[in-house]
């Protein structure tokens, strides 16, 4: 079982006061069971980050930053993932953000269908499996 891990749940993961903050944790003691699992793109890690700096500070977004570095695996979008995404985009009809068809492009070339997220926008796609 392969999982891309959304932003919206690494965020939910690292800081407290998110809503999601309980799930996220309990979710990842399932997920950290099968280390090389999961991963992210360099798309998310820049979501996170940048989420992070203008929510909690430099400090903050550098820890969490290195701590991503340290611990998951990051797939760099390459120019066959970007045209692929750019595809994804323009055909869904959904109102899902470049970034999120990014995600949905690296499950296409990995084959799999899951991911961790609480982004409401992926229940409308059709054959994707929402770990929450």
């Amino acid at each position: 079982m392969v999982i891309i891990l959304d932003s919206s749940y690494l965020i939910a993961l690292y800081n407290e006061a998110d809503v999601h903050h309980k799930k996220a944790i309990d979710l990842w003691s399932k997920i950290k069971i099968n280390e090389n699992s999961y991963f992210i793109s360099d798309h998310i890690f820049d979501e996170i980050i940048a989420v992070t700096l203008r929510k909690a500070g430099k400090e903050k977004a550098n820890n969490i930053g290195q701590h991503l570095i340290e611990s998951i695996n990051i797939i760099n979008v390459t120019s066959q993932i970007f045209q692929e995404t750019w595809r994804i985009f323009k055909e869904t009809k959904s109102n899902s953000s470049f970034t999120d068809c990014t995600n949905l492009a690296l499950l296409k070339l990995i084959g799999s269908n899951k991911i961790a997220t609480f982004d409401k926008s992926f229940k409308e796609i059709n054959n994707l499996e929402i770990i929450d």
